[in-house]
């Protein structure tokens, strides 16, 4: 009896012993190094706008550097905007692609991303779906010091919903969107 139980906690160590080193040896991961520092970036947010057919949302992106602005470094900023939905997935086009714009824009360029609601295939029911753009603003690559740039206030978006047959403006949402860590609340008074 006391044979069986010495036997048994043995044959426990063992298989512990051989399940960590399984562990172990699985678990590690090869590291890679960069040899630069990866690009800062911004996500700025808007809300929620409704389309229907008939309608194109338009997202807007400026970059609004000065020519001879020498405190930013020269070269363009990387933006990608995107067009979701209220469960955060991108929209897509027709031919399962998603609406989304990848651009470089140098200082003073400006550029935009329509969705035209002609274009989406709308969920049975009423014919509205719910979208949100989101722009995604890099900074340029790292400067003399290796410390790359600040990315905030050198790209302003907008958002513009309008009517296809007669370009009226619905809605409009200027700067700023929602900066994620932005608090725009004025300090109290003392």
């Amino acid at each position: 009896m006391k044979n069986k139980r010495t036997l048994a906690t043995i044959l426990g160590f063992v298989a512990l012993a051989a399940l960590t080193t399984l562990g172990i040896v699985r678990g590690t991961r090869q590291v890679q190094a960069q040899d630069q520092a990866p690009p800062q970036h911004d996500r700025i947010s808007f809300g929620m706008v409704g389309i229907t057919p008939g309608q194109t949302l338009r997202v807007n992106v400026s970059n609004v550097i000065a020519t001879n602005d020498s405190v930013l470094p020269p070269g363009p900023s990387r933006v990608a905007f995107i067009v979701i939905n209220s469960h955060g997935d991108p929209i897509r086009h027709r031919d399962g692609s998603p609406v989304r714009r990848v651009v470089m824009l140098e200082r003073g360029e400006s550029a935009f991303l329509d969705l035209n609601g002609d274009d989406l295939q709308f969920p049975p029911g009423p014919s509205r779906l719910q979208v949100r753009a989101v722009v995604n603003v890099f900074a340029p690559g790292p400067t003399d010091n290796d410390v790359p740039p600040p990315t905030d206030g050198r790209i302003v978006p907008s958002v513009e919903l309008f009517n296809n047959a007669n370009g009226r403006t619905v809605v409009f949402i200027g700067n700023p969107g929602v900066i994620r860590g932005f608090n725009p609340q004025p300090d109290p008074p003392l």
